[in-house]
């Protein structure tokens, strides 16, 4: 959930373009209570945290805000050592993999210690 919506949209934009383009995501969000401010810094805090662990992550539109409406776009530029630069949907995909795996494991050993 990001600053209060339920759910969202996200299209990955597929070009075979020569030379190939970095992967851009347009991400769409309807939000209930639009608080401009509390989307503004939900986004650059979730971008933030991308970044720790997709350092090629970056807004490239911040959020555009109509109605209830936002809109956003993101670009992921890999890091270019096993695949080439612009598949980043791959590198973002293999690191959120393993950042998550990496919190579920620091979620268990922490439960592991409290039942000790």
């Amino acid at each position: 959930m990001v600053a209060g919506a339920q759910k969202g949209k996200a299209i990955i934009i597929l070009n075979p373009a020569e030379p190939p383009i970095m992967m851009t995501n347009t991400v769409y969000v309807q939000v209930e209570e639009m608080d401009e401010q509390t989307i503004r810094a939900s986004v650059a805090e979730m971008v933030r945290e991308i970044q720790t662990y997709v350092p090629g992550y970056q807004l490239r539109v911040p959020p555009l805000i109509d109605g209830d409406k936002v809109t956003t776009i993101i670009q992921v530029e890999g890091a270019g050592d096993f695949l080439p630069k612009y598949s980043g949907n791959l590198d973002i995909i293999t690191s959120a993999s393993v950042a998550t795996a990496e919190k579920l494991a620091r979620q268990m050993l922490s439960e592991e210690e409290m039942s000790a």
